[in-house]
């Protein structure tokens, strides 16, 4: 069975100002497609926290790793730069994304990726990001350590968008090899 942690990453979580409801939603949809979730955490934008705590749910045997937050244009969003020095990797412009981006702007007459969106169209150079048909959040999937990482945006818009197409299917694939 497919053992997941879910690590929700924020100083403003830890901080009081917003409620953590995407640790909540996701456990329950986890629990739906049969996996079993081994725990949840709370952390601050804080790369060495990150890291340790990303060890710590892989040390403890999950085979999954879903996180949400951080990966959104200021500067105290550092999931992604963080996750790429862990594997030992830089980080590379996703020109898919980019794309999505462009895409999406031209619907509302736009047509000018701003700085801010090309810095969330950054991902490590070992990762894949897959679009968010409904927003502009994407997930990052990525193996470390023999363990599927799935880096979500913080928005719960957006992590309720891109759970059902990248991770569900992902973890009954799993669950449904376990079962062999």
């Amino acid at each position: 069975m497919p053992l997941v942690e879910i690590l929700s990453i924020g100083t403003e979580l830890i901080l009081g100002r917003i409620s953590d409801t995407n640790a909540q939603w996701l456990a329950q949809q986890i629990k739906q497609v049969g996996s079993c979730v081994r725990q949840v955490t709370t952390m601050r934008d804080d790369p060495d926290e990150i890291t340790a705590v990303i060890h710590e749910a892989i040390e403890r045997g999950a085979t999954h790793i879903i996180t949400t937050g951080g990966l959104g244009p200021t500067p105290d969003d550092r999931t992604v730069d963080t996750v790429a020095a862990m594997a030992g990797c830089g980080t590379v412009t996703d020109e898919g994304l980019i794309a999505h981006f462009l895409q999406r702007l031209r619907r509302s007459g736009q047509n000018k990726i701003s700085d801010h969106m090309r810095k969330v169209a950054i991902i490590p150079e070992v990762a894949t990001a897959g679009p968010n048909a409904n927003g502009w959040g994407h997930c990052i999937t990525m193996t470390y350590r023999g363990v599927e990482l799935f880096i979500l945006p913080g928005p719960p818009r957006e992590v309720r968008a891109l759970y059902p197409v990248y991770i569900e299917p992902a973890l009954r694939e799993a669950g449904r090899r376990s079962n062999l």
